[in-house]
């Protein structure tokens, strides 16, 4: 099968081409800038990359037209809530605007396999039942949520109006070795450091108190997967673990993982203005579609902490 994969330089994305290759496809994957395309270099020559920007129409409808995939993944756009924050319009025109953009080019190009949109957790917002079902409103509390929602429901109405097969993922929280700017890489990135000072230290951390269902990636995209192959447009499904953890403890079991003495700081600068108190998704559906997580947290702590131990040159 021909995919088309945008944001595929990106940590979901990158893990998701090596997927897609193992089983044979034939992949072209989009980049925004160089530094992004930097990070693909251990993905593979196999990948055909082109640079896109979803929010410039006529780029986005010629690679469409061009590559006529037979099966699509959207997962390019903005995907820090703390950035969208800072730049909530460059969020909803790389998110929502560059959603309808692509989904625009594929009415006139329709993908024979249909389409999987990468929506988010985020978009559920504050809620009342935990775990939460698929059928929850949609509440989102900050600029990122409010802009994933939108996509989720776009893909729904192109789905709807125009007979593309688009099929919704709402990510919960996904992480791994390598990712950047998520809580568990942060702090093992800050531990390999003060390892590196060789003597006791402090752990700077923000709000531990927040509880969140997490995932590792190389489970993230079997499930992806899965969704693409039988999932249905009408009925998006949740993608997480069906459970969740404090940072707290992901914090605690990285320092009990450190080689030297450390004690965990609370900084101020590091909490963010709003913070759903806890995440977790009902994962019934997913289950239902025939997955399986095989990574626990715990390996996946470790191997993340081994990751930049080894970045960084640190004996093993």
């Amino acid at each position: 099968m021909r995919l088309l994969i945008t944001g595929a330089s990106g940590f979901i994305g990158r893990h998701l081409c090596r997927l897609a290759l193992e089983n044979g496809h034939e992949v072209v994957g989009t980049y925004l800038s160089k530094e992004e395309l930097m990070a693909t270099l251990d993905v593979g020559e196999e990948v055909r990359w082109e640079q896109l920007d979803l929010r410039d129409d006529l780029r986005a409808g010629r690679l469409v037209e061009e590559v006529r995939p037979e099966g699509v993944f959207h997962l390019a756009g903005q995907a820090y809530a703390a950035r969208a924050w800072e730049d909530p319009i460059d969020t909803f025109r790389s998110n929502v605007e560059g959603t309808v953009r692509l989904y625009e080019a594929l009415r006139r190009h329709p993908p024979r396999e249909g389409t999987f949109l990468a929506s988010s957790a985020s978009a559920y917002g504050v809620v009342t039942q935990l775990p939460t079902p698929e059928e929850t409103p949609l509440n989102p509390i900050n600029p990122y949520g409010v802009s994933k929602a939108c996509q989720d429901m776009l893909s729904l109405q192109y789905s709807l109006n125009y007979g593309l097969r688009i099929v919704r993922g709402r990510l919960f929280i996904t992480t791994g070795p390598g990712k950047t700017g998520d809580a568990l890489n942060d702090f093992a990135q800050r531990i390999v450091a003060l390892e590196a000072v060789g003597q006791p230290g402090q752990l700077r951390v923000g709000n531990l108190a927040t509880r969140r269902d997490i995932s590792d990636v190389r489970d993230v995209t079997r499930a992806i997967w899965k969704v693409f192959e039988a999932g249905r447009p009408e009925q998006p499904v949740n993608i997480g673990a069906g459970t969740s953890v404090s940072i707290a403890s992901i914090a605690q079991s990285l320092v009990q993982l450190a080689r030297v003495p450390l004690t965990l700081a609370p900084d101020p600068a590091l909490f963010r203005a709003t913070d759903e108190p806890e995440i977790r998704a009902d994962t019934t559906r997913l289950h239902s579609l025939g997955f399986t997580p095989e990574f626990p947290l715990d390996r996946t702590v470790r191997d993340a902490l081994d990751y930049w131990r080894h970045a960084t040159g640190a004996p093993p």
